[in-house]
């Protein structure tokens, strides 16, 4: 009797704030790529070795571990767009959020692959973001911002408690 209570409770999960909180794991990862490459003052900087493989793993995050977070979404948008019916506006807006976790990934994947190149140092630091990652950034901050004021807003106005418990039970899942 008392364990069914514990995984009850256990369940009981807010999938909002799961995904808030993800989004605050994501944005550090942002903050530390920043911090990796340095000011955009610096001119004719190279990135250096050391920078170049912290930055590989800091995106290796953004190409594998972060699945669990899109696919956290993609629960949370499968159940919206239940809720929502045939409201083709907002369809079309989830959709766009599910096709940019992929062009976001395939990103992230693009500019690893030029980061484990060893051929050339190229400069970040110059302000010129040859590698793309200063516009990953915020783009990827641009993204989570566009998911907190709209995707969850609407998942706090649309989904009623019980709805709100299967997702996040599904969420936990993942």
């Amino acid at each position: 009797m008392r364990r069914s209570r514990r995984t009850r409770k256990e369940a009981a999960v807010d999938p909002v704030a799961l995904l808030k909180r993800e989004h605050e794991m994501i944005l550090e990862q942002l903050h530390m790529i920043e911090a990796t490459i340095g000011p955009k003052s610096k001119k004719g900087a190279a990135l250096l070795e050391p920078g170049r493989s912290t930055l590989c793993e800091l995106f290796r995050f953004f190409t594998g571990r972060v699945d669990v977070h899109y696919k956290r979404e993609a629960t949370l948008i499968s159940a919206l767009s239940r809720v929502v019916g045939r409201k083709n506006g907002e369809r079309e807006q989830f959709e766009g959020l599910l096709c940019e976790h992929r062009a976001l990934k395939a990103d992230a994947a693009s500019i690893m692959k030029r980061l484990s190149k060893h051929t050339a140092t190229p400069s970040v630091a110059d302000g010129a973001d040859r590698l793309g990652i200063r516009s990953f950034v915020k783009r990827f901050r641009s993204h989570i911002a566009c998911e907190e004021r709209i995707l969850y807003v609407l998942a706090g106005m649309r989904l009623n408690a019980e709805q709100k418990q299967r997702v996040g039970h599904r969420m936990l899942q993942v």
